[in-house]
């Protein structure tokens, strides 16, 4: 079961407290900041909890028009927090921020604030291509709010052909996110050039894995097949069939996948394998899964048998879920399989769950298996009890796990004030400053960013502060599945 499989990069290097180079692995180089400057180490993640995610060139979010009205205000609030920091930027160099701050006033709508920062952005900054990026984002949010005729103009400001059709892979996304597919599909026939013959093609593959994210495998599906084609593709093919998986169509997926003849057929044995799992194939998924190579370098083989062991115990069969677990050979991957049996049976019975989860000896599946006894307690039987359960945790970072577990549950109940109190019990300072991150997050995309922007505002300096905040108001604004995109890091156990 790999981190970047489940969404969970660098988590297993963080619970276990590997650091490299002396720095502890929970101060992250920001990646969304000014790029090429001086490295601002502004804490980011830790693990389990709600999603942080590192900032990467990709432009990402939600269309402004399609966010609850709270949520949208939430992240406009921290933008302008962000605006009052430009006037402190000392240098050239960190007026590189300026891109960060453009790109977050484009995220939350304001077209015109965005184009006027990123004029200001000085030219003389190595890099420029990131410039092009904070173009790319000016594009989308133009798309976003209906005007494709703007959108498209932008586009045409960038150097042409394979970067024009970047941009325009924004765009589509963005029409597609507002519900416009039809509007998609004109761009995409549009942009057709001599140069670049392919590029109707990529967009409309664009198009459609933006309608599978929002929900519309079925138009994803019809947006593919009608894709004009002189021979099946494998490439797209493969994607036909993970949006068959995700909309539960087994027959339709094996059939399309039977049909592939390229080895990326073999992305598809996981999901397939799952999905036979939870009709109750297991034999068959079992088969499937086994079909990849054994102890592979991102153990593929072993991910997928451990879906198979999620399916089997979601469904309650327990004892064949440690049976079907027990094929995994590698020790580490079998208890992290194993997580799975014991938030399964924390529903009936806790004790011997949380015996379970003590008796797995990877430390990381141990703190996961613990906070999930905890979680399931804290929400049947109420939080009380959870804590009593946790006083009796003594290994770190299982309690410290135990207890984000515990916030997690009141910050799903409305109580972002009790969860607060209970991250100040987590011992580790680096863990519980990230997850007192996700829980402000969290509040800040129910519509209070107050503790967001307090502690996006800790950095000593404007520029470091306008790199959290920009960040932060785009967190706000992904979706959730952007959020648990294995490019950026979500800190929260499986579910």
């Amino acid at each position: 079961m790999t981190e970047e499989r489940h969404g969970f990069p660098g988590a297993r290097r963080v619970l276990a407290g590997g650091v490299r180079g002396g720095r502890s692995p929970l101060c992250l180089n920001n990646q969304g900041g000014h790029f090429g400057a001086p490295h601002v180490h502004v804490a980011r993640g830790a693990p389990l909890l709600v999603a942080l995610l590192v900032a990467t060139p990709a432009v990402a979010g939600e269309a402004p028009s399609k966010v609850a009205p709270a949520r949208l205000a939430a992240a406009r609030a921290i933008v302008r927090e962000a605006e009052k920091d430009a006037p402190g930027l000392r240098d050239d160099s960190e007026r590189g921020a300026l891109r960060n701050l453009a790109r977050a006033q484009a995220a939350v709508g304001d077209v015109t604030a965005a184009e006027k920062t990123l004029a200001t952005v000085p030219s003389s900054l190595p890099d420029r291509q990131n410039t092009v990026f904070l173009v790319q984002a000016i594009a989308a949010a133009q798309a976003a709010a209906g005007d494709t005729a703007a959108a498209l103009a932008t586009v045409r400001t960038l150097p042409p052909l394979f970067v024009q059709g970047q941009a325009l892979e924004t765009v589509v996304r963005a029409q597609v996110a507002r519900g416009d597919v039809a509007g998609a599909l004109r761009t995409a026939a549009s942009a057709s050039s001599p140069g670049d013959p392919n590029v109707t093609f990529r967009l409309m593959r664009a198009i459609a894995e933006a309608q599978a994210r929002s929900g519309d495998r079925a138009g994803a599906i019809a947006t593919l097949r009608s894709m004009p084609l002189p021979a099946p593709d494998p490439d797209v093919e493969v994607q036909v069939a993970m949006a068959q998986v995700e909309n539960g169509d087994l027959a339709g997926a094996l059939a399309t996948a039977r049909a592939i003849v390229s080895p990326n057929r073999l992305a598809l044995n996981g999901p397939l394998a799952a999905l036979q799992a939870k009709t109750g194939d297991v034999a068959g998924a079992l088969r499937t899964a086994e079909e990849l190579p054994e102890g592979s370098r991102f153990a593929l083989r072993e991910a997928a048998v451990a879906g198979v062991v999620a399916q089997q115990a979601a469904r309650g069969d327990l004892a064949g879920a440690r049976t079907t677990a027990s094929r995994i050979k590698d020790p580490s991957l079998r208890d992290q399989a194993l997580v799975a049996v014991v938030r399964a049976q924390a529903r009936t019975d806790v004790r011997g769950a949380l015996t379970a989860a003590r008796a797995l000896g990877d430390r990381v599946a141990r703190a996961w298996a613990v906070q999930a006894v905890v979680m399931t307690q804290a929400r049947d039987a109420g939080v009380p009890a959870a804590l009593q359960t946790v006083a009796g945790v003594g290994e770190e970072p299982a309690k410290s796990a135990a207890l984000i577990g515990v916030a997690r549950v009141q910050v799903e109940r409305g109580d972002g004030t009790a969860a607060w109190a209970t991250l100040g019990r987590v011992a580790d300072p680096a863990l519980r400053a990230s997850a007192e991150r996700a829980v402000a997050l969290t509040l800040a995309r129910a519509g209070d960013p107050t503790r967001l922007i307090e502690i996006s505002r800790r950095p000593g300096d404007a520029y470091g502060r306008i790199i959290a905040l920009a960040q932060a108001a785009e967190d706000v604004l992904k979706s959730e599945d952007e959020l648990r995109q294995s490019g950026g890091s979500i800190f929260l156990a499986p579910e």
